[in-house]
């Protein structure tokens, strides 16, 4: 069999995977190493011994890179390339048969039991649910919604589908995506790792690492199907699915980025949707955020909501101390903005005036003063917060 140039290699693992029932091939870059994928996302590698021969195959199981902190590996195993052939069999055939055979009786249920272990090991932990359930207790139910939390199962590439925690603000209609991102914010500032997926009401949370890694957001094969994920290898969740890898790549690069830019920071966020920047360290006036999303309004800044059909609010600091102002927006240019009213048609005019006696009553409390202005909603508290 000849192994000594990267076509004979790809040959052998075709043929392998195809009596192995698995997926596809693929080349691991430069590695000289070849992969084979099985339709679940777990993986093996092949790759021929360094030897002058090279008549001999090694094949190693592919772990998530967890496995390794958790103390858990699978011993790779030795095949030789050149057993004897069957009658009527070439030498090809015999390798591939021959491979997947000790593939299969020897390496396959280690890396199945490898796997269960590792996903009851990263498992939600009661502890970890509690702590979630203690900080989101400030999100009282309303009648039009709740907090919940579970845990999920999420495939994962590598054959893992781990067990993650969950927490979301439930509504008739569903999980509400305008209050996943300060329902986030509350447990990053109880000491949580948060994941928001894209378009999604869901926040998934989990303990920290003890260890930081600089790579915190990785790229791997899309466990759904075809495309890439960016997955979140702190909490387990996808953050959203790529057609192309080299655009997924530079996502996880600045996800990575950001992530290093908030720990140097030490702040739980560095931006919050509906919120201007100056207040999101602010407790009394990120309640306001809360209020308005926890009672059905979107917060503006939110990536993936069309604010040319859906209006949002947002919040930002008056002149004066222990003031804010709460602005309707809807884009693009000719509805309404903060500051100001511009050009806009009758009936935006008419929907705007009834979502600021909307957002008026439900921001009216003890120790507040809630003023309807022509520019928007102003705030005044009767004990001015202490900037941060």
């Amino acid at each position: 069999m000849e192994l000594s140039t990267p076509a004979g290699l790809e040959s052998l693992a075709r043929s392998v995977a195809e009596q192995l029932s698995a997926k596809r091939t693929e080349k691991d870059g430069d590695t000289g190493r070849v992969r084979i994928v099985y339709a679940d996302g777990r993986a093996i590698e092949l790759t021929p011994n360094r030897s002058r021969t090279r008549t001999r195959i090694t094949v190693t199981a592919v772990l998530p890179e967890q496995a390794t902190a958790h103390g858990i590996e699978v011993k790779a195993i030795t095949v030789t390339a050149l057993p004897r052939p069957r009658p009527s069999e070439s030498q090809a055939k015999a390798t591939a048969r021959h491979t997947a055979d000790h593939i299969r009786q020897r390496l396959l249920p280690a890396h199945t039991a490898a796997l269960a272990e590792l996903r009851e090991r990263t498992a939600p932990q009661l502890a970890t649910l509690q702590r979630a359930d203690a900080a989101l207790a400030g999100f009282l139910d309303r009648p039009r919604g709740g907090v919940a939390i579970s845990e999920q199962p999420v495939r994962r590439p590598l054959g893992l589908t781990a067990r993650c925690a969950v927490a979301w603000w439930h509504t008739l209609d569903g999980p509400s995506r305008a209050v996943a991102p300060f329902m986030a914010d509350v447990l990053r500032r109880a000491g949580l790792a948060t994941t928001e997926p894209h378009g999604s009401g869901y926040v998934f949370f989990s303990e920290p690492p003890a260890e930081q890694s600089d790579t915190r957001f990785r790229i791997a094969p899309a466990a759904g199907g075809a495309g890439w994920d960016l997955v979140d290898e702190f909490t387990g969740a996808c953050v959203r699915t790529y057609d192309d890898r080299e655009w997924a790549q530079r996502i996880a690069e600045s996800a990575n980025g950001e992530e290093d830019a908030a720990r140097r920071a030490a702040v739980a966020s560095m931006d919050l949707p509906g919120l201007s920047a100056d207040l999101i360290e602010d407790e009394q006036f990120r309640a306001l955020a809360v209020e308005l999303a926890a009672a059905g309004h979107m917060p503006y800044g939110l990536a993936d909501v069309d604010y040319t059909q859906t209006p949002g609010f947002h919040i930002y600091p008056s002149a004066e101390p222990g003031r804010a102002k709460v602005a309707r927006l809807l884009e693009p240019w000719g509805a309404i903005r903060p500051g100001a009213r511009f050009e806009a048609p009758e009936r935006e005019v008419e929907r705007y005036d009834m979502d600021m006696e909307a957002y008026a009553r439900l921001l009216a409390r003890t120790g507040r003063t809630v003023a309807v202005m022509l520019d928007g909603i102003q705030v005044t508290y009767d004990d001015p917060p202490t900037r941060p």
